[in-house]
């Protein structure tokens, strides 16, 4: 008969530190060491979508590109060629795609300034929508806009064991 030197809550608990979490590989992930290459040449990375229920897509091709996004060519990327397709005629030849999406390029400094000027128009529709809503307030069912946003810092989580 032999005895145990360890409780079984202990061996429990070293099962449970060493399962790994499984999580759904994101097909549109963008390398880090590829993200970090644009971002040292000064480009910034997306994708664009070229197809929609399998024609090829070009409002939104061309509105991107109008917006000065470019795609990027298989060269550029060799470390995705593995998991990406590669576009061989047509107007998107050399593209790296994944689905009915294509990888595009845009210099960091526009893609900011594009990203400030729709967070800026998105946050002038919100006041406007609150205006309306305001103005159109009756007495008699009067609507206000009672919430707050509140942020906290320096508190840890604490969760049952």
């Amino acid at each position: 008969m032999t005895t145990r030197t360890e409780s079984r809550s202990d061996i429990t608990r070293e099962t449970k530190q060493r399962r790994t979490v499984f999580e759904e590989p994101n097909w549109l992930e963008i390398p880090a060491s590829v993200i970090t290459r644009f971002l040292n040449e000064g480009m910034a990375l997306r994708w664009i979508r070229i197809t929609l229920r399998n024609q090829e897509d070009y409002q939104n091709v061309g509105k991107r590109t109008g917006e000065g996004w470019e795609f990027v060519q298989a060269e550029e990327v060799p470390e995705m060629l593995h998991s990406s397709d590669v576009r061989e005629g047509g107007r998107y030849a050399g593209a790296v795609c994944r689905g009915d999406l294509a990888l595009a390029k845009m210099p960091k400094e526009l893609a900011e300034s594009r990203k400030d000027f729709y967070e800026g128009r998105s946050r002038e529709m919100v006041a406007a929508v609150n205006a309306q809503l305001m103005n159109s307030s009756d007495s008699r069912m009067p609507i206000s806009n009672n919430s707050r946003t509140k942020v906290s810092r320096g508190k840890q989580a604490k969760f049952q064991e």
